[in-house]
């Protein structure tokens, strides 16, 4: 055997080493990538129901005060209307009773759990 063929067989055998090392390096690698995807993946879905059962939970609870909003809005609503259709109210002046039946509705409209709103400010 020649040299010449000696150092093509020895460059064949490096040759096919190589691609085997690179074959097994971007096999590890697409095994990594794969993990990685994978467990993203999970904790994305594991992120997504917790979301969900919160939003779950939020909208129920402003279900609720938001019934509870309907009761004292009612109420309120009922008192303003006694108020305006009293024939002793025809001037524009606020006495006692308008104050009150103001405060209440502010008063109301602070006291309904459940909402991020922050409280109403009155004018005092």
């Amino acid at each position: 055997m020649t040299l010449k063929a000696k150092l093509l067989a020895l460059s064949a055998i490096l040759a096919a080493l190589l691609a085997f090392f690179a074959g097994t390096y971007y096999a590890g690698y697409l095994k990594g990538w794969y993990a990685h995807s994978d467990k993203v993946n999970s904790e994305y879905q594991k992120k997504g129901v917790k979301a969900a059962k919160t939003v779950a939970r939020d909208e129920q609870k402003a279900a609720v005060a938001s019934d509870e909003g309907k009761v004292i809005y009612r109420t309120v609503y009922r008192d303003v209307v006694k108020y305006v259709q009293d024939p002793n109210h025809t001037n524009c002046k606020f006495d006692t009773r308008a104050v009150q039946l103001r405060q209440r509705s502010l008063d109301a409209a602070n006291s309904i759990s459940g909402f991020d709103a922050g409280a109403v400010q009155g004018s005092e």
